[in-house]
């Protein structure tokens, strides 16, 4: 009996992990640059898999998700791809930057140094991004978090419960010190600028969302809106300090 109440729970969470794991798989694709693999990808597994994941969580997204589900099906590829430009620019949109330094950093040396802990979490998994890709995206971060996740529910299935903790662990501390503290001031400044429609919905599911991760994590992030008015305005603002560490 003792046997299978263990077996039992082992399941539930990983069940539970696999869910969020789909959760942040979709909000990470949503938030990328929608080309047309990333809308089949969304459309044809991370919208249905999220949809399905929804029994297992601990927040009720099922609204947030119908909601988003509705948007994306009235919307063309090309029609994603102008939105995306509309509401974030070709530089970081000062209306909702959505790279964590802009809310973090007071000075280039805190920048870089936040950035170089990013880095260090996905080295310590031997993680590496592309040229182009800041390490404190919000896409990124969120892939992170899938990442940690599903390799939570990989090790609850198939390996000892100590790799389990740890991957739950690491949850903790990078919702702790990096996505928790700008991840929901984000979604509120996305709502604003998006004034509705699809990424309307897609800030009301990330702000929900996040907000119970943290609740679930149990951690308490210091939440940070540092000034940006030391960036210089002819400065490259999309650019990584770090670029050598990112890549």
């Amino acid at each position: 009996m003792v046997t299978q109440t263990t077996e039992l729970r082992k399941e539930v969470v990983a069940s539970r992990a696999v869910a969020r794991a789909c959760i942040y798989q979709l909000l990470s694709q949503a938030l990328i640059y929608p080309d047309d693999d990333v809308v089949a990808a969304m459309v044809e597994t991370d919208l249905p898999q999220a949809r399905e994941a929804t029994a297992f969580l601990p927040v009720d997204l099922d609204p947030e998700l119908a909601a988003f589900g509705d948007q994306m099906a009235d919307l063309s590829p090309s029609e994603l791809k102008s939105l995306h430009g509309h509401i974030f620019s070709h530089v970081v949109s000062a209306d909702c930057p959505p790279c964590e330094a802009f809310y973090t950093a007071k000075e280039i040396f805190q920048e870089t140094t936040e950035l170089a802990d990013i880095a260090g979490f996905f080295k310590a998994f031997g993680l590496t991004l592309a040229e182009s890709e800041r390490v404190d995206h919000i896409s990124v971060e969120l892939e992170f978090m899938h990442f940690l996740t599903y390799k939570e529910a990989y090790a609850q299935t198939h390996h000892d419960p100590a790799r389990a903790r740890f991957c739950r662990e690491t949850q903790r501390k990078f919702i702790r010190d990096h996505l928790g503290r700008w991840g929901i001031h984000f979604a509120r400044l996305l709502d604003q600028r998006a004034d509705g429609g699809y990424y309307g919905c897609l800030a009301s599911l990330l702000e929900k969302f996040i907000s119970s991760e943290v609740a679930f994590l149990r951690v308490n992030p210091e939440v940070a809106l540092a000034s940006q008015e030391w960036r210089s305005e002819d400065s490259d603002e999309s650019s990584c300090p770090i670029g050598e560490i990112c890549q």
